[in-house]
């Protein structure tokens, strides 16, 4: 080969259109074709790149279903997320689109997930669809940890806790339990149990995970009425609380809604959750809007998997506010 840098534009593109064609079309390693040209196998891997920058390459993944492709690209340009799915709505029930959501979002993480990722589990209806329709034959050692304690008491199926345990063993991996209700009855029982070993690795464990998969919830008692009292929701909605992730509430603008029970939660606190390098939030109808929104303005969520007519309401709020 001759020397690749020395080569004219013209020559250079030819050069990495022959590299190319060897590579994806006649299926070539890239030792073999290093071996052809004289040159080493880095230096193929290098030219690969290259080809697919100046776009002599262009990758085209199909995914099993439909994206509202301009829907997306309003987002990216709106809001500063890392990635975004929008689903058209053809479903005719709340739960066939979660369902729908559900299988988005399985086939999204199965591509993010690697060897030794940590996976920080929150919990809800949302993450049961999304860790039912797992489907891969990946095996690798991926660690998956809740982020808070036991929250589900009335279906422990949708708790973080067996998600964590379910999604594990999907992948032959290894999870990890927190064994403690969300809440506590107060601040010094909660400073307790956070310093017992399990407790605190697996809390550590999730502060340093590589992806936290979670959903957001918006402001309705029926969610919480394990945990708080009529009042407390009250009190919530006078302050402006519109959603919460992983425990902790937000406003509109995704300022964190301070309540006198976040003291008594064993999880992770809300800047922990903002810290991590990829949340990936599943959620998803057009009532769950406004809590999405102050979500993605607080930089709680790095990924967004919605639904179509969530979208539109979501954009929608933005420019009105």
């Amino acid at each position: 080969m001759k020397d690749y840098d020395t080569l004219n534009d013209n020559e250079k593109r030819n050069m990495l259109a022959s590299v190319a064609n060897l590579y994806y079309n006649a299926e070539m390693t890239q030792n073999q074709i290093a071996e052809r040209f004289f040159t080493s196998r880095s230096k193929i891997s290098r030219m690969l790149k290259e080809a697919r920058r100046l776009g002599i390459v262009e990758i085209k993944i199909k995914e099993p279903w439909e994206r509202d492709t301009d829907i997306e690209q309003q987002f990216m340009e709106e809001f500063l997320l890392r990635d975004v799915r929008v689903i058209p709505t053809k479903e005719t029930t709340g739960t066939l689109v979660l369902q729908k959501l559900g299988e988005v979002a399985a086939y999204y993480l199965d591509n993010l997930l690697d060897e030794h990722t940590i996976l920080g589990m929150s919990w809800g209806n949302t993450m049961y669809h999304t860790v039912k329709a797992v489907k891969t034959s990946k095996n690798i050692p991926i660690t998956v940890v809740p982020i808070m304690g036991a929250a589900n008491v009335r279906k422990p199926e949708r708790d973080s806790l067996d998600l964590s345990k379910e999604l594990a063993a999907a992948y032959g991996g290894s999870y990890y339990y927190i064994y403690a209700p969300l809440f506590v009855n107060s601040v010094e029982v909660r400073k307790s149990l956070e310093e017992e070993p399990n407790i605190k690795q697996c809390l550590d464990l999730a502060r340093h995970a590589d992806i936290i998969l979670t959903s957001v919830g918006s402001i309705e008692y029926k969610s919480w009425k394990d945990y708080l009292s009529t009042t407390d929701m009250k009190n919530l909605e006078k302050k402006g609380a519109v959603g919460h992730i992983g425990g902790h509430f937000y406003d509109q603008d995704g300022n964190e809604v301070k309540t006198p029970f976040v003291g008594k939660m064993i999880g992770l606190g809300i800047q922990d959750i903002k810290k991590t390098k990829n949340v990936v939030c599943v959620a998803g109808l057009e009532m769950k809007a406004e809590a999405i929104l102050g979500a993605i303005r607080g930089g709680y969520i790095k990924t967004l998997i919605t639904d179509e007519s969530a979208a539109k309401k979501i954009l929608l709020l933005n420019r009105e506010s």
